[in-house]
């Protein structure tokens, strides 16, 4: 199904006051043990200028804005951003900045040279031979964190099916392997389990779901799916657990 930008957007604006923040521990953990991982890849970010592409709330930015010289972060959405920045007030870092962008609408004198180390992780930003070509003229060193072809989560799967659709990984690291494979790049590849749990209001994940729906052009039956989180619901919070393949693709240019 096709998304439009427009749903696109609305989807990561409705997901952004309930989305991971970089220094929560669970998340925190979660970024530690990647980046560690991607450092036995040969990726340093110390005293680095490091590109985020699809920063969302500064998972990655704001936390390697402890090691890295400089940190810049793109994201198409302005709720994202308001909380990457009162993030970094609330830390008082001082080397980390973002702009309101998609990475296609970024003009490419901003980036073009300017980093030495581009990042994307988990976003639809990076999904075109020309978006790998912008991301490589940016900086020397390329990483990508993706969706490599599982996703499982009990309720998502249960209400998707509800709505005639699968709930399954979104295209990721298959598309960015065969780009590079297609550039006569040799990238590193290294393939990992990952799982979070995410507890918010029936509201709060009714709001989340029909976002979802709306972005794969789906009109959400908004009684079922109330009834349905109602029902599950323990002191007042839907809990879900996400268990998901990711690739960590690093490459250089």
């Amino acid at each position: 199904m096709k998304r439009s930008r427009a749903d696109e957007k609305l989807f990561w604006n409705t997901r952004a006051s309930n989305y991971p923040l970089p220094f929560e521990k669970g998340t925190y953990a979660l970024t530690g043990r990647i980046l560690r991982l991607l450092s036995g890849m040969g990726v340093s970010f110390r005293q680095r200028r490091i590109l985020d592409i699809g920063c969302g709330t500064g998972i990655y930015a704001l936390r390697l804005a402890g090691q890295a010289k400089r940190t810049f972060g793109i994201d198409s959405s302005p709720e994202m951003l308001k909380i990457f920045r009162a993030e970094r007030r609330k830390r008082g870092i001082r080397n980390a900045s973002c702009s309101l962008s998609s990475w296609k609408a970024m003009p490419s004198s901003r980036v073009a040279g300017r980093f030495d180390v581009a990042l994307a992780s988990m976003t639809i930003a990076i999904r075109t031979k020309a978006d790998v070509l912008k991301m490589e003229r940016s900086a020397p060193r390329c990483v990508y964190i993706g969706w490599a072809g599982v996703r499982r989560n009990t309720l998502l799967e249960k209400v998707y099916s509800e709505h005639g659709i699968e709930y399954k990984a979104p295209e990721g690291a298959a598309v960015i392997l065969r780009i590079l494979k297609e550039l006569r790049r040799k990238p590193q590849v290294r393939f990992i389990r990952d799982s979070w749990e995410k507890k918010a209001s029936p509201a709060e994940t009714l709001r989340d779901i029909e976002a979802a729906l709306k972005m794969n052009s789906v009109k959400i039956n908004r009684e079922r799916v109330e009834n349905l989180l109602n029902k599950i619901a323990r002191r007042g919070l839907v809990r879900q657990v996400t268990t998901v393949r990711k690739a960590l693709i690093t490459w250089d240019p």
